[in-house]
């Protein structure tokens, strides 16, 4: 008999101001494995009584305001990595990158820059970021058959992905060529595939809707947050659920839970 996993990624903009928010969605969803980025919560403050009392052990890599990106699931998860460990140095001492095994399967919890515009100096990082990423997915694909990298990279991969019409946002980042030659290039060295893609062409399924531009609106926003599941695992991808139902929340992220669905036997 097969049995489900279920890891989610949630980039929460803060988990002190939305922790009751998380602990209902975790109460009701009962996900394997919930991968949180944009925690901005230094180690010291992370809510960890919180999440014990209600039932989750959680790993965290943590920065004061910014960044912060977190691993929870019921039992601890093991054999830790904080940061790239190919080349440590690419994400600037930001907490952007956390990894860990869940019931035997190795996550990758990212948390890739934004880039702001294409002649920011934080493009250039975003790119550098990229870079290192292809090379530490590549590797970690190889020591890890079952292998998921999930989380919000900051790029839509394809017209699918970005609101109608597209050609409006060909020129804003998150969605130039260069950023999709990377998420591709990403893909390609490493073996990952993007797991909604494998089972489902549908355009206009969104993770991320942009504060200014798109409220509240179902249908105006982005695709930025993924899961890249390895080889061993994309037969096994069940579904990709995106929990827009989070969105009629008092005080929403920006962006909402994405569950991937595996059937492992």
């Amino acid at each position: 008999m097969s049995a489900s996993f279920k890891v989610a990624t949630w980039n929460v903009n803060s988990l002190r101001l939305r922790l009751p928010q998380v602990l209902a969605w975790l109460q009701a969803n009962e996900p394997t494995a919930l991968l949180l980025q944009e925690t901005k919560v230094e180690d010291a403050l992370f809510p960890l009584a919180e999440l014990h009392a209600a039932g989750w052990q959680a790993v965290y890599h943590g920065q004061k305001s910014y960044n912060g990106v977190a691993i929870l699931a019921r039992t601890l998860p093991t054999d830790v990595q904080l940061g790239f460990t190919t080349k440590p140095e690419a994400t600037e001492n930001q907490s952007r990158v956390i990894g860990a095994t869940v019931a035997g399967v190795r996550l990758l919890n990212l948390y890739l820059p934004q880039g702001e515009a294409t002649d920011s100096p934080k493009f250039a990082f975003k790119e550098r970021i990229y870079q290192a990423l292809t090379t530490e997915l590549q590797t970690l694909a190889a020591q890890y058959p079952q292998f998921i990298a999930s989380g919000d990279y900051n790029i839509s991969a394809d017209e699918r992905d970005v609101p109608i019409p597209a050609k409006r946002a060909e020129k804003q980042v998150m969605f130039t060529p260069a950023e999709q030659s990377w998420f591709k290039q990403v893909q390609t060295a490493s073996g990952l595939r993007d797991a909604l893609r494998l089972i489902n062409q549908e355009a206009g399924i969104y993770s991320w809707y942009d504060y200014r531009m798109y409220g509240r609106a179902p249908h105006h926003g982005w695709r930025i947050d993924y899961h890249l599941v390895s080889p061993a695992l994309q037969p096994k991808v069940r579904n990709v659920v995106h929990h827009t139902a989070v969105r009629a929340l008092p005080q929403p992220s920006d962006h909402i839970p994405v569950v991937l669905e595996l059937d492992l036997a």
